[in-house]
């Protein structure tokens, strides 16, 4: 995924078809699943997962890293979730780890605690965010769980800074 973020990162604009076109290009499978939309939003490759997101112009990319259903038929859900947190969260530092050193990594510039808000809102259990340092683009790895219905997942987020996508 490092190469896939270093491309998405340099894109003059993080659109729906310059992101479709670099996916398709790096060997992701698209699928169309919003028939309104002129690219196709989710994408496979192996066992990995991404989403584009977002209407336009800016889009935002969310790669699937890490995911655990939320299974409600444990005894005691909230012990449950709070067990897959800790869980997606240990993982957190190597996907970290990973980014920082793979090809994208002499470009991400760490934003200190209270200088920027980087989620652009978004509620994430635990995270660690970047600036890319010549595009201005963001670079997120977090730990999020959207809804009961959802599962808990470990995400790498790619968007334009200060749009919310």
């Amino acid at each position: 995924m490092s190469v896939e973020l270093d491309r998405l990162t340099r894109l003059d604009g993080l659109t729906g078809p310059a992101v479709d076109a670099v996916l398709a290009e790096m060997g992701w499978t698209g699928e169309r699943r919003n028939p309104a939309k002129a690219w196709a939003t989710t994408w496979s490759r192996g066992d990995a997962t991404a989403w584009i997101q977002g209407d336009g112009p800016s889009v935002q990319v969310e790669f699937t890293v890490w995911f655990r259903e939320v299974e409600e038929e444990w005894p005691d859900p909230d012990t449950y979730i709070d067990g897959l947190y800790d869980a997606a969260s240990a993982e957190l530092p190597r996907v970290v780890f990973q980014l920082e050193s793979g090809v994208v990594g002499g470009r991400l510039e760490t934003v200190g605690v209270g200088e920027e808000d980087l989620t652009d809102g978004a509620d994430f259990v635990d995270h660690t965010a970047w600036r890319v340092w010549d595009t201005g683009k963001v670079v997120l790895a977090g730990v999020k769980h959207d809804d009961v219905e959802a599962p808990v997942q470990l995400v790498v987020v790619v968007r334009e800074f200060g749009e919310n996508s």
